[in-house]
């Protein structure tokens, strides 16, 4: 079954991808799904790669570029964003100015967060940059970073995820972390708009969906209490797998 009907996507959908471990592969697997029929959009608040050239159809940079290619009338993936900086990055665009460019397309898709390619994460006060006009929003997170050390190579920004989760530098990830990254007044979820969707990411192989269901049994469980996730997604964007927690 294709992700963008287990996450019930519908024509004028605005998803925002926030958390680690995944987005911007979640976010071009969404739209590759999408385009054959539709206009996608894929854009961040933040910065991603400069998209390659099997990844997105067209590519506007700047507001000039992207009305030569608002009203065009071709299916596809059309990617935006302000420039291109010197890291070879898409700078993204204030969720302000995005605002009004949704209508032109059937689908958008956003990366509004950052984690330097890393499995978890805290947030700044700022973070995540979620458009007022989300109605879905898409909280990831990888299940390979359990039992890794608490370091900068791990974990993005150590010092705001120690606060979040009571830990210190040094020691290791467990599931009470994580559900305290999910379920905190000041994490992943903090800024989310519309739908709330968690999804798990990287069970990869048996023995990683094995070693996952007591977290997925207590993130459930929480969930109950606390009613903040209106879908829980559990899989692997590598082998195309996912299944819903009911």
């Amino acid at each position: 079954m294709e992700l963008n009907k287990v996450l019930e996507l519908r024509v004028g959908s605005v998803i925002s991808i926030i958390g680690s471990g995944g987005k911007t592969t979640l976010m071009y697997l969404l739209a590759k799904e999408l385009k054959n029929e539709n206009k996608v959009l894929v854009t961040t608040t933040t910065k991603i790669y400069k998209p390659k050239k099997d990844e997105v159809d067209f590519l506007a940079l700047g507001n000039e570029s992207f009305s030569k290619l608002k009203n065009s009338c071709l299916k596809g993936i059309y990617a935006y964003g302000t420039f291109i900086n010197d890291d070879n990055k898409l700078v993204g665009v204030k969720p302000e100015d995005l605002e009004a460019k949704f209508k032109y397309f059937d689908y958008s898709i956003i990366e509004a967060d950052g984690s330097k390619r890393k499995s978890i994460k805290g947030w700044k006060p700022n973070e995540p940059i979620v458009c007022n006009k989300t109605n879905k929003t898409i909280g990831i997170i990888s299940i390979d970073i359990l039992g890794k050390e608490i370091n900068e190579c791990n974990v993005h920004r150590v010092k705001e995820f120690n606060k979040i989760t009571n830990t210190k530098p040094g020691e290791e990830v467990n599931e009470e972390n994580i559900l305290s990254v999910i379920f905190n007044k000041d994490g992943l979820f903090k800024r989310a708009k519309g739908e709330k969707i968690l999804f798990i990411n990287k069970i990869d192989s048996h023995k990683e969906y094995k070693d996952s269901l007591f977290l997925l049994k207590s993130i459930k469980e929480s969930n109950e209490k606390n009613n903040i996730i209106d879908k829980i997604i559990f899989g692997s964007l590598k082998n195309m797998k996912f299944e819903i927690i009911k």
